[in-house]
């Protein structure tokens, strides 16, 4: 693998479309030799963030959402962004935003200038059998 390698998918604000994130996210960490494991908590994470996207700007469907893959051989940033016409307030307590947390190394939430942000990170532990 290339050092950093990026993925860019545009998505309607649509949930007919979260399974084609889903299925890039599975496809990219099991590039990444990424357990079973760690590939379903890295699909859990991209579904709850498209949702929570989805929700937060239901009556904004003339616009698309971005998601960001980018790839090292140890882990995958994804980045999740739009545009959004109204101001969110972001509920950290939100059980969408909890679940990720649960599931991921890092994470990170905001909204600001009608852009909003949500980053998030899954390292790839490596085992060796003796």
């Amino acid at each position: 693998m290339n050092n950093n390698e990026q993925i860019k998918l545009t998505l309607p604000i649509n949930a007919a479309y979260v399974s084609a994130a889903r299925l890039t996210a599975s496809s990219v960490a099991n590039r990444l030799n990424f357990d079973i494991e760690e590939i379903e908590d890295i699909k859990v994470a991209v579904s709850e963030a498209c949702a929570y996207i989805i929700r937060k700007n239901a009556f904004n469907t003339n616009n698309d959402f971005k998601i960001e893959f980018d790839l090292s051989a140890d882990k995958i940033k994804i980045s999740l962004s739009v545009e959004s016409a109204e101001r969110f307030e972001v509920d950290d307590e939100e059980m969408s935003l909890l679940v990720i947390k649960a599931v991921t190394d890092s994470f990170n939430v905001n909204c600001q200038n009608g852009i909003f942000n949500m980053t998030i990170e899954k390292k790839h532990v490596q085992t060796s059998f003796n």
